[in-house]
């Protein structure tokens, strides 16, 4: 077991440090870049991931590889790990604009409207020309319901966008522009407290608000769930949403978002009875077909999982097989996946230690790796989700302390990063890292 806890250890440690200086590629990793360029122009994803990895191993954060990684994995719909694989390539090299781009694009496609967002505002910082990313900027706006801002990128898109070829971009645009007008327009100004006089008594009083209409509760809710979505707050806003929900219980919009914030925080089989029953209520064939769509990802996410996590069921640490060949096969499979963190295959990694907790649910060591891995994917609420059920199964670990720590940051929920921080620098359980708790204190410097 001890083994066990260095290398999950080890696997915390590379995910912690995966950005650097972006390096030189060697006439080998240019080599292999240059076959998976090819490969991914042909349409040969398989060929273009394996050369793409080769050019990574022989030069280990090659930003053009990572994203060529990236791209290639976003076109085999593998698109965690596409993310992955930009932001690892824009933290490699920050000039490079193309990841920056991709990144965009690729948060857009996974509704990471906020993510989305950033990387647009990066890119369009370096690439101000390009009437592309003003429009995936405006986009991202909009949806992560930020109007003044999407109508300003909108704005400035159909002012730069000159091609007859994409015109009918710049008709939406203007109609999106002439949608978010009018629905600002159409907000009520807020017209102070209500007075009354009457014929007896020259006094004011302020009369009592109007009783609160449920639709308009429900509106209320979305938006503060809207807001934690935005900053990463994921339990907060299925918590929102619910409340949303409760006050109409038919309200398309909400359903929907609720199963959104599930899907995020890896409970699949709520994400899919929410999108279940929006694909059941709604009349319109784009909302039917994007719920639709959803409940077909999250089921590849329930197979992938074995069923589901034990945290989604509801199990308690601890629950599952225990025969002596069983433990060697989930050994075998987590020892695998620790060397697939070390080469940055975090997809490869996540199946591995799926394998390994389906036949092993109580290691705490594998549900440490497997935050590490999703940490890496940059799935950090599902990360977190792990390292505290790694504590439940066994409190004297100090590693769940830091991925906490780690994922905490990545959802940037800063108070509570901190206090996990400060409880890994304090702690002595026999599995801290002196290196780590270096690091953790440089990091409480910085959130300070």
């Amino acid at each position: 077991m001890a083994k066990l806890v260095s290398k999950s250890m080890i696997s915390l440690a590379l995910v912690a440090s995966l950005a650097g200086a972006a390096p030189n590629p060697s006439p080998t990793a240019k080599a292999a870049f240059d076959r998976g360029e090819k490969a991914l122009e042909a349409g040969n994803y398989d060929q273009a991931v394996t050369a793409y990895n080769d050019a990574l191993k022989a030069t280990p954060g090659y930003p053009a590889a990572l994203n060529g990684l990236g791209s290639a994995l976003f076109k085999q719909n593998k698109r965690d790990e596409a993310l992955a694989q930009f932001k690892a390539a824009t933290e490699a090299d920050p000039s490079f604009k193309l990841a920056w781009f991709n990144l965009g694009f690729a948060s857009r496609k996974t509704q990471a409207f906020a993510e989305a967002a950033k990387a647009y505002e990066k890119y369009t910082a370096l690439d101000p020309n390009d009437p592309d990313g003003f429009y995936g900027l405006a986009e991202s706006y909009r949806q992560s319901n930020q109007p003044e801002k999407a109508i300003a990128a909108y704005e400035t898109y159909v002012k730069k966008e000159t091609r007859p070829t994409e015109q009918k971009y710049v008709d939406r645009a203007k109609e999106y522009i002439g949608q978010l007008k009018a629905s600002a327009a159409a907000k009520p100004a807020d017209p102070g407290p209500t007075t009354t006089t009457t014929t007896t008594t020259t006094a004011t009083t302020t009369a009592p608000p109007p009783a609160d209409p449920l639709p308009s509760l429900a509106a209320r809710k979305m938006k503060e769930g809207d807001q934690f979505m935005v900053d990463k707050k994921y339990r907060e806003a299925s918590f929102s949403y619910q409340d949303a929900v409760n006050a109409d219980p038919n309200s398309v919009e909400a359903l929907f978002k609720l199963g959104n914030a599930y899907a995020v925080l890896g409970y699949y089989s709520q994400a899919i009875d929410k999108w279940t029953q929006v694909a059941n209520l709604t009349p319109d064939p784009a909302i039917k077909k994007s719920a639709q769509d959803n409940i077909g990802r999250a089921q590849q996410k329930l197979a992938q999982a074995g069923g589901g996590s034990p945290q989604e069921a509801g199990k308690q640490p601890g629950t599952g097989p225990i025969a002596d060949s069983t433990r060697t096969q989930a050994r075998q499979a987590y020892e695998q996946a620790v060397q697939l963190i070390g080469q940055r295959r975090f997809g490869d990694a996540l199946a591995s230690l799926n394998q390994c907790l389906q036949l092993e649910p109580a290691l705490a060591v594998g549900y440490i790796a497997r935050g590490s891995t999703l940490i890496g994917l940059r799935r950090f609420a599902e990360a977190a989700i792990d390292y505290q059920y790694a504590l439940k199964l066994d409190p004297n670990l100090s590693a769940p302390l830091y991925g906490l720590a780690e994922a905490y940051k990545g959802m940037n929920r800063i108070d509570d990063a901190r206090q996990f921080y400060q409880r890994y620098v304090a702690s002595a359980a026999p599995d801290v890292r002196p290196d780590l708790q270096s690091d953790a204190r440089a990091k409480l410097d910085q959130l300070r």
